[in-house]
């Protein structure tokens, strides 16, 4: 039999536990191997639907500036016709009203000058 001293077993404890830390650490760049494998995978899975996602996003943002120049030229034409409807309106009111009030005026002497002729 082979007799082992303390300086043998202090050195085969040693490369035993040497042993176990690169196992474990060999272990643990693995998992982290794997871990950063998979999280490549999430980011390119991501890029690739959010990449046309976004170019979906800008052709709705043109569209969208498209109707809203259409609305503001809607909207710029109801100003002018409201506009327009507003001076045709004074228009009327001036020339209808003036002789309107002249009318009326012109009755209510007649109807003050008839009645006093009346008494």
């Amino acid at each position: 039999m082979i007799a082992f001293s303390a300086r043998d077993w202090a050195a085969t404890a040693l490369f035993l536990t040497g042993a176990l830390v690169l196992f474990v650490v060999a272990v643990v760049i693995s998992n982290l191997f794997r871990v950063v494998t998979s999280l490549k995978d999430l980011v390119d899975g991501i890029t690739s639907e959010s990449v046309p996602l976004i170019g979906e996003v800008g052709n709705t943002v043109r569209g969208v500036n498209k109707e809203l120049e259409r609305v503001d030229s809607i909207v710029g034409s109801v100003q002018r016709v409201a506009t327009n409807v507003e001076v045709i309106s004074d228009t009327v009111q001036a020339a209808v009203t003036n002789p309107l009030v002249k009318m009326l005026a012109f009755f209510a002497g007649m109807c003050s000058a008839s009645r006093r002729t009346s008494r």
